[in-house]
């Protein structure tokens, strides 16, 4: 508990500073998550312990902290979702772009028959001026 609060704010500066250098950023998250993984496997290879077991106590921890469907199946349920809005804005986008077409066709075609309204009008007033 005593160390949270200092962790989180020197990782929230961390992540605030490489916003700005997104690719030394994940070159970095790949290192770390290297050394990570070669850390555990030392210490598993240390304690001599089985492939049956790492994937087994694998299960519990990453179930014990709600990441096991997440981790295996949920990127892939977010991916396929991120896919199907993209699908979708792309529908949208062309709708909009053929539904502003034809709003300046129909647009152009009252600009027409107003000027023929106006010219009817102006022959018609030329004809009542005559019959006077």
């Amino acid at each position: 508990m005593y160390f949270n609060k200092p962790l989180l704010r020197i990782e929230e500066r961390a992540r605030k500073y490489f916003e700005n250098y997104p690719f030394f950023h994940a070159f970095l998250a790949g290192v770390g998550v290297v050394f990570f993984w070669r850390g555990v496997w030392e210490l598993a290879d240390i304690f001599y312990l089985p492939p049956v077991w790492s994937i087994i106590l694998g299960i519990v921890v990453l179930g014990s902290i709600g990441l096991f469907l997440q981790t295996f199946v949920g990127n892939t349920i977010i991916i396929k979702n991120v896919e199907k809005e993209k699908s979708i804005d792309q529908k949208i986008k062309t709708e909009i772009k053929e539904t502003q077409k034809d709003i300046s066709k129909e647009e152009l075609a009252i600009e027409d028959l107003s000027r023929k309204i106006d010219l009817l009008e102006k022959k018609i007033d030329s004809l009542l001026v005559e019959k006077k």
